[in-house]
């Protein structure tokens, strides 16, 4: 796929089929991403990806219903600003929308962890400076365009990052990391809120070239 395809071609999918993700596409798609730049190359990333049987805990865990906040700080609306607000105002209406009746479709699914057969958790030293989220959301990005060029979706979602304390547990990953996102890879249900495509703003409203 050509580039620029595979960056306009990439979407959220929040139905996933159960078929499952080969273990090869998973570690390529991760060797891939870990090409992204960073700050001084300190590559702060550690990457834990759950299937199977541990997945299956985890999801489990989520749909009872347990709830620990991610350990990132929750984003509310008001340290959004007024075109981060604006721009939630725009996917929310869209997306009810565009499932009519079936409003409730994305949230029944968020409560099965969109039904990933795979996450990915990017992790972070606890101890963050902030330049290191900047490095991770290139990781995460590269990570979520390679592998759709190999033909699997992805949904970044704070969701898959609930219950930390259990993830801990569960994962093995050790204190002195934070989980700071998941993706959940895989391939498409063919489901409506799987169609949806959220705007987005023009070149205008975000670019200024100074002479």
């Amino acid at each position: 796929m050509e580039f620029i395809d595979t960056v306009n071609n990439r979407h959220s999918v929040r139905d996933f089929k159960s078929q499952p993700v080969a273990k090869e596409d998973l570690e390529k798609i991760v060797e891939t991403a870990g090409k992204a730049p960073s700050w001084a190359n300190v590559q702060p990333w550690k990457v834990v990806i759950a299937t199977g049987e541990s997945l299956e805990k985890i999801r489990a865990y989520h749909e009872s219903g347990r709830m620990e906040h991610s350990e990132f700080p929750a984003l509310h609306r008001g340290s959004m600003g007024k075109r981060g607000q604006a721009n939630l105002r725009t996917w929310s209406s869209g997306i009810r929308r565009f499932l009519g009746a079936d409003g409730d479709a994305m949230y029944r699914d968020s409560e099965k962890l969109f039904n990933a057969p795979a996450v990915a958790y990017l992790l972070l030293p606890r101890n963050i400076n902030p330049w290191t989220t900047y490095d991770l959301g290139a990781f995460g990005q590269t990570l979520m365009l390679a592998a759709k060029d190999l033909g699997i979706d992805s949904l970044p979602a704070e969701e898959f990052v609930f219950n930390p304390t259990y993830l801990h547990q569960v994962l093995g990953v050790s204190d002195d990391y934070v989980f700071a996102v998941g993706i959940g890879l895989g391939y498409p249900k063919d489901a409506k809120i799987n169609q949806f495509r959220s705007e987005r703003m023009s070149l205008d409203q975000f670019l200024t070239i100074k002479d």
